[in-house]
């Protein structure tokens, strides 16, 4: 199981180097056990935030030989009041937080997880988020990682 601790200073670091290449800077993280928590985490946040949830993990095989999957949800987000966004800006906005969530990729699989004792598994899943936690857009990541 990924150390929560060291999970969110990796977010930290990602964030950072983010920031240094990105055309809008990501505020800060937050990461939340469920949906309910992460909601109340961001209710006056403004800008854009990279969120997570605490991985989940799955151990498989036994004591001699075993292996862990981790489960891992990234939300790069911000908060759009409804209606406020034409078609054109709301495609703009969308189109800005996929540059920035590219970036965020990248050091993703950049990443040396843990002193490379953690590996990227089964590639990523991006999707698109509107009106989540209440009111934010954006995009998520799935993704497991294997130790």
């Amino acid at each position: 199981m990924i150390d929560i601790v060291r999970y969110r200073e990796m977010l930290l670091e990602i964030r950072q180097r983010v920031n240094v290449r990105s055309e809008k800077p990501i505020e800060g993280i937050k990461l939340a056990v469920r949906e309910g928590h992460l909601q109340k985490k961001l209710k006056d946040a403004e800008g854009i935030w990279l969120c997570g949830n605490f991985p989940d993990a799955e151990l498989k095989g036994g004591m001699d030989c075993h292996q862990e999957s981790n489960q891992i949800l990234l939300f790069l987000l911000e908060k759009v009041p409804a209606g406020e966004e034409m078609d054109e800006e709301e495609l703009q906005h969308y189109a800005l937080l996929q540059r920035i969530m590219e970036l965020v990729k990248k050091e993703l699989l950049a990443m040396d997880f843990v002193c490379g004792e953690l590996s990227p598994a089964n590639g990523m899943l991006t999707e698109w988020e509107y009106d989540v936690f209440g009111g934010f857009n954006g995009l998520s990541i799935g993704l497991k990682l294997v130790d």
